[in-house]
């Protein structure tokens, strides 16, 4: 169970820091820069938003998730209030978080100064500490989605993003538990997702995976019909398709998910992000390359980090 711990943060970094060279670059410029698709952790593409970072560092993105699972570890305990104030003082050191989805940085700047805040945007980046909620409270569905939706909402009260983050948590919960034998039960296991959400517009999404998925879709078709930007049922379907297309292979997850720029650019480090915590959940840190984990900035200080979550979360 500790390699699936760890295997949720390594995959989600790995996914981060590869997915983020190529982000909002289109496919033409990817391949006269790289000479094709990326297959390992290398330095962003000039154009890219995360091009001040260098090869195997994390971004804004990761970061977010960090910080959830460093309070959790630390606390023992999901604390709001120390969730918000570690969100704070990283709001505060502004080369970690050069290109953060403006909604973040102010809504932590309202509840710093007491105001409340408003409703938020639709990225993706607000639902992200769920995956760390996830892990915690892997043992229950239920409970990780009321505690997902109790961070998310400091930042972010938007519904969209609030059942992003429902789905977000049970994903991580049931991969970590391996309640379902994936490449063939997905239909349940998409049908299991689809009861803990609110909007139709969501449901409509989750349906559109399982469609693509019983016809074996491609995944340039998986990109068409879902798109691949940063609203957040976009990046979080598309990861989904991803992923369950090959649940068992976290490499070829992973190298799809950060290639899945289409032609005209896509939020990749998100999508990189999402499908390697999906599958570093689902077969564990062990079935992510070497190479990759090796070149990441902070991989000791990450699998510390799952470690202490590991010893914490609710068995």
């Amino acid at each position: 169970m500790k390699n699936k711990f760890r295997g949720t943060l390594i995959g989600a970094a790995v996914g981060d820091a590869m997915g983020m060279c190529v982000e909002e670059i289109p496919i033409d410029e990817v391949v006269l820069h790289y000479g094709g698709e990326i297959k390992e952790i290398c330095e962003p593409h000039p154009a890219s938003p995360a091009s001040s970072l260098k090869a195997g560092e994390n971004s804004s993105e990761f970061q977010i998730v960090k910080i959830v699972a460093e309070s959790i570890a630390e606390k023992g305990k999901l604390d709001i209030k120390d969730i918000l104030r570690r969100y704070i003082e990283w709001s505060e050191r502004e080369e970690l978080h050069n290109y953060v989805d403006p909604y973040f940085l102010v809504a932590i700047e309202a509840l710093k100064e007491g105001r409340e805040i408003e409703r938020g945007g639709y990225s993706i980046e607000g639902a992200l500490p769920a995956i760390p909620v996830g892990m915690y409270h892997y043992k229950n569905p239920a409970l990780a989605v009321e505690g997902s939706k109790a961070v998310v909402m400091l930042t972010h009260r938007n519904e969209i993003v609030l059942d992003a983050a429902s789905v977000i948590a049970v994903s991580i919960s049931e991969c970590i538990q391996s309640r379902f034998y994936l490449s063939e039960e997905y239909p349940y296991f998409i049908e299991l997702l689809k009861t803990f959400v609110q909007k139709e517009e969501t449901k409509e999404f989750l349906d559109k995976v399982k469609t693509l998925l019983d016809r074996d879709a491609s995944y340039e078709e998986a990109i068409d019909e879902l798109g691949n930007g940063s609203f957040a049922l976009e990046a979080l379907s598309l990861s989904l398709f991803i992923f369950l297309k090959t649940p068992e292979d976290s490499e070829s997850a992973i190298i799809h998910a950060v290639n899945s720029y289409g032609n005209y650019g896509g939020d990749t480090d998100s999508i990189g992000l999402l499908t390697g915590a999906f599958a570093g959940a689902y077969n564990g840190e062990e079935s992510i390359p070497a190479l990759w984990k090796t070149r990441l900035k902070d991989y000791k200080e990450i699998i510390k980090l799952a470690d202490k979550l590991y010893k914490v979360a609710l068995h």
